[in-house]
């Protein structure tokens, strides 16, 4: 079976230039395109110029291992820079990590309550110690940014259900 990414949508309302779809052979110059391992679920019958055939997997290699030594009773501020395919709902940004050995438990609170995680201590880089300083630091900056600019909000209305339309 083959997968290809869409590299040109311009022909076309259904496809997403970018996203990876399946794509069945018609003929030498069109594939038929399904969101799924499916021929007959198809959504169209597209030129095989539009798509960049792939056989192996889109997604960067793992960091190498490194020897990384943290004090364990201590609380850090670490980016997180890689996590297997089946994690893409964790995002890469920073969080706050507790070191276990070669893991570490990620964070997404100051608080240690919201808890992400336990990782590998080489998929995170940039660490630095949390500390009481650091972290009245970083509050300072936000207090500045919320004095200095205008911070806009949204009234939102509650939707209550819904009512029949009248024309005349």
């Amino acid at each position: 079976m083959l997968q290809g990414i869409c590299l040109d949508d311009s022909q076309s309302a259904v496809l997403a230039k970018g996203r990876i779809y399946y794509l069945f052979p018609n003929g030498s110059n069109h594939y038929y395109v399904s969101k799924f391992p499916n021929p007959k679920a198809h959504t169209g019958c597209f030129q095989a110029e539009m798509f960049a055939i792939y056989e192996g997997e889109l997604w960067p290699e793992e960091p190498g291992v490194r020897v990384i030594e943290l004090d364990p009773e201590k609380v850090y501020k670490a980016s997180l820079i890689w996590r297997r395919q089946g994690y893409q709902s964790t995002e890469l940004k920073e969080y706050y990590i507790e070191p276990k050995d070669r893991h570490a438990y990620f964070f997404h609170d100051r608080e240690l309550k919201r808890c992400g995680g336990c990782y590998p201590l080489h998929w995170f880089t940039g660490f630095v110690e949390v500390t009481e300083e650091t972290e009245q630091i970083s509050e300072e900056i936000v207090i500045e940014f919320e004095e200095n600019d205008l911070i806009y909000t949204e009234d939102v209305q509650e939707f209550n259900g819904y009512e029949q339309l009248s024309l005349f």
